[in-house]
């Protein structure tokens, strides 16, 4: 099966898992203040990721790019949003387009639909420094996402195997790219352990990507001829996530 094909089903398939609220955070709420002492004024919801600024917390987190047609109309219109809300905005790996020149329209339209905008690039943690580079250059990027996703490599037919030598190749990556580096996981959470890792090796900010949302497992098991159904149920939920990490490392970016 083609790359192109592959993502295009992970499209259909997760529109059809849809999203369970399973994340944690339902079961949170805000502790109320009744003496504030401030004015609304002085409310400012821009924040940091390393040297970058967001005017807002929010922003277009990874989906695709590498499926043809369907995959740039998509992250055409992604891009269109992102400029016109002034949040930043994710393209999908882009490992597809480093392997297949013909898929880097998919990707390049993001930078071409918003060209004042922040864009991350993004690929797995088995891209070499090269592929790094190349992936920067190719959109513009403002920072580069590598992203975690050993559970559905394990449960993809096609998938990887082996995970070694990985924390290595994000160090290399964070000391020769000449943008922020952030890692993500891809929807089954992060421990405090691996964040602290992490952080040792250089990255800016960590992505828990938690339990609950996107689920990586149920999609490549609807590619799959006999389900690994244990998997749909593995993982760090978000808060639980949020809770472990900023334990350690509250002073630093911590996306979710």
């Amino acid at each position: 099966m083609t790359r192109a094909k592959r993502k295009k089903e992970h499209i259909d398939h997760a529109l059809s898992t849809g999203q369970k609220r399973q994340t944690g955070l339902d079961d949170i709420t805000f502790v109320h203040v009744s003496l504030p002492e401030t004015e609304l004024s002085q409310v400012d919801t821009s924040t940091k990721i390393g040297e970058l600024f967001l005017s807002s917390p929010i922003f277009i987190n990874a989906m695709t790019g590498g499926g043809g047609k369907a995959t740039f109309e998509i992250n055409r219109a992604l891009a269109r949003a992102a400029a016109q809300t002034g949040i930043p905005v994710a393209v999908g790996s882009q490992m597809s387009a480093l392997k297949d020149p013909d898929e880097r329209p998919s990707y390049e339209i993001v930078r071409k639909e918003n060209q004042k905008g922040l864009v991350f690039a993004n690929l797995g943690s088995e891209a070499t420094v090269d592929q790094a580079k190349r992936a920067v250059d190719m959109i513009e990027a403002d920072m580069l996402q590598i992203h975690l996703n050993v559970i559905q490599e394990i449960v993809m037919p096609e998938g990887d195997r082996s995970f070694t030598g990985r924390l290595r190749r994000i160090e290399d990556i964070c000391r020769n790219v000449s943008v922020p580096v952030a890692v993500k996981e891809v929807g089954f959470g992060m421990s405090r352990d691996t964040a602290a890792l992490l952080f040792n090796a250089g990255v800016q900010a960590v992505d828990v990507g938690g339990f609950g949302g996107t689920n990586f497992s149920k999609i490549e098991n609807l590619r799959r001829d006999k389900a690994v159904e244990f998997f749909d149920q593995w993982g760090i939920s978000t808060a639980a996530s949020l809770a472990e990490v900023s334990s350690l490392f509250g002073d630093q970016p911590i996306i979710a």
